[in-house]
């Protein structure tokens, strides 16, 4: 058989929220071609903030070895990450423009401070800053296969968007419960990709590739006292019934409409279900899936640290070279 359109399934891993993960595609419009020849890879990247910035140096590492990602799948800052990287930045240009950034270039430009939907931001500034990095691009036309992963706030579930504004996208994906209002979309009120999905590998089973590699910047529970004991509280019994109460409220007031208190609880109860599971090492990865943690030495609001983060993600898929090298030698052998 041709390798030429042969492509081997990827064995989703479990779902990355408790009880199942449950996924609804906008608008599959259809994607960008992709090559004739070689195994078709695909990319997931993860949040994390400034610590994301891990993602170019996994990209250029990748580049290094003469692998291009067909697809890029992203949540909040790793949707940011991979939009760039789908219009055709290549990793040095982004790389070149991090290091460029301070704090003082990001912050101040993308808080609008005024209480609106549950929120602390109304976000309108954080979509015009995405704005200003992606322009009027839409999701479906971009030179390579993007989906962006966000979370429908009032239902929990995972929303992953395939055709739309890029900028308005991206707002959805890294809107934190609770700081930015959540993003209207097609009837739906999105938020954060990461609260339900830190790192969207499974979402990559859609997609037909053949090396599926999940990308993780967050902090890991061993590396982190503070993060131990906020999950150690979300866990007890005090968190979980903080968790039901405010999940309860959410759900109270519904049949009297969507107001401010019940979107920041609902927010909120979201938000400490995913502190719940946050920290966990992500699994090794199976069959042609497999997870990379870059584990960044930086702060997550550190965006003039983007170098030590980049360096992390280039040695971290540099780790992982051995494990890749085998699912590409097994895809080859077919």
């Amino acid at each position: 058989m041709a390798r030429a359109g042969r492509s081997v399934l990827i064995r989703c891993l479990s779902a990355a929220r408790r009880g199942g993960v449950h996924s609804r595609v906008l608008h599959d419009h259809g994607t960008a071609a992709s090559r004739s020849s070689g195994p078709r890879i695909g990319v997931a990247l993860g949040g994390g903030s400034a610590r994301g910035y891990a993602h170019i140096g996994v990209l250029a590492a990748l580049e290094r070895r003469g692998l291009s990602p067909d697809v890029v799948v992203g949540t909040s800052f790793g949707a940011v990450i991979g939009a760039l990287y789908a219009l055709g930045r290549s990793p040095d240009e982004m790389r070149a423009e991090a290091e460029r950034l301070r704090r003082r270039d990001v912050l101040p430009r993308i808080v609008d401070v005024g209480l609106a939907d549950g929120a602390l931001f109304a976000g309108r500034r954080l979509e015009a800053y995405f704005r200003g990095l992606v322009g009027d691009a839409r999701i479906e036309a971009l030179p390579r296969t993007l989906a962006v992963v966000a979370t429908d706030v009032d239902s929990g579930e995972r929303v992953v968007l395939r055709a739309g504004r890029l900028a308005t996208a991206l707002r959805a994906s890294a809107s934190l419960p609770g700081l930015f209002a959540p993003v209207p979309w097609e009837g739906r009120r999105l938020i954060d990709g990461g609260i339900g999905t830190p790192v969207p590998l499974d979402t990559l089973a859609g997609f037909g590739v053949d090396l599926a590699l999940g990308v993780g910047a967050g902090v890991e529970a061993r590396d982190s006292r503070g993060l131990r004991l906020a999950r150690s509280a979300v866990r007890s019994p005090l968190g979980r019934r903080l968790q039901r109460t405010l999940a309860g409220a959410g759900r109270s007031r519904a049949g009297r409409g969507v107001g401010p208190v019940d979107t920041l609880a609902r927010a909120l109860a979201l938000a400490l279900d995913a502190w719940g599971a946050a920290g966990d090492a992500l699994p090794a990865g199976e069959g042609h899936a497999l997870h990379v943690q870059t584990r960044p030495p930086i702060h997550w609001l550190r965006f003039d640290r983007a170098a030590a983060a980049i360096a992390a993600g280039d040695a971290a898929m540099e780790s992982a070279w051995p494990g890749v090298g085998r699912r590409l030698a097994a895809f080859a052998a077919l």
